[in-house]
Order: C-alpha cells, then sequence, then structure tokens
C-alpha cells in the first residue's frame, strides 16, 4: 500500500526495513500464540464445566423420576428452564466486557462532536468562495529521514 514510500527510501534501504519489520512482528507473533493457548484451555474448560453440568443435572432429574416418582414432564420443563436461565446468564455476562468498550469509545466519539470547531461556517467574515482552487506552500520544507 505504501509502496512508494517505501521505495523512496532507496533501494539498498528495502530489505534492512523489511528485516527490521520481521524482527517488530516476533514479539506480537510470540503474545499471538500464547494467546491462542490460553483461549483455548479456558474454551476447552468451559465446555467441560458446561458438559460435566449437563450430566449432572439430567442424573438429578433421572434420579427424581425413577427414586421419587415425579411427573417427568415436569422435571425436564423444569431441568429445560434451567438451562435457558444458564444459558441467558452466560451469554449476558459474556457481553460484559465489550459493553464496557463500548461506552468508553462512546464517550470519545461523543467528545469528538461536542468539540467546537475553530471554523464557524455560520458566521459573515471572511471568504468563503474558493476562486482559484490553488494551493500555496509558505515556508514548508520536507525530506526523507534517511536522506540529508
Amino acid at each position: 500500500m505504501n509502496y512508494r514510500t517505501v521505495i523512496g527510501f532507496g533501494e539498498k534501504n528495502i530489505d534492512y526495513l523489511l528485516e527490521k519489520f520481521d524482527k517488530l512482528l516476533e514479539e506480537p507473533n510470540k503474545k499471538g500464540i500464547y494467546g491462542a493457548h490460553y483461549g483455548g484451555f479456558f474454551f476447552g474448560y468451559s465446555q467441560c464445566v458446561r458438559f460435566l453440568f449437563v450430566g449432572i443435572a439430567f442424573y438429578i432429574a433421572a434420579i427424581f423420576v425413577h427414586d421419587y416418582n415425579d411427573d417427568q414432564a415436569d422435571t425436564y420443563i423444569g431441568l429445560y428452564t434451567l438451562f435457558l436461565a444458564a444459558l441467558g446468564t452466560g451469554i449476558s455476562l459474556s457481553s460484559a466486557p465489550s459493553v464496557g468498550k463500548a461506552k468508553a469509545a462512546a464517550i470519545t466519539i461523543f467528545d469528538i462532536i461536542d468539540d467546537p470547531s475553530k471554523i464557524d461556517t455560520r458566521e459573515e467574515t471572511g471568504e468563503k468562495i474558493i476562486k482559484k482552487g490553488e494551493i500555496e506552500f509558505v515556508d514548508a520544507e520536507f525530506q526523507y529521514a534517511s536522506r540529508n
């Protein structure tokens, strides 16, 4: 995307820039791999807990139906209600960090919107019509960091 800028540094510097870029990516790559292992472990743990919960709940429901002659339909309706409540709670809690980030982002956006502009288009002073369409640079300097 920034090919012209990179070429502007000179052909001999391109290999140096690519090597430096690769070195800069090593640390984020290591963190990404660590995060993937960490996330994978906790995903597996959460699945294990979920299936253990389902197994224990069905075991207890079977005991109520078999040993205490509880009505099967009522028992499994209660079990289904319990599952839906747990699922809804889990989904709600998993969104909690995103809600905090969304609030912080909204505050930033509204601060930008509420920031008064230095150019008030409603004022009558100043020139409003572009006559020539030219831009003039006065006392402007530019040079690449690797060049004199």
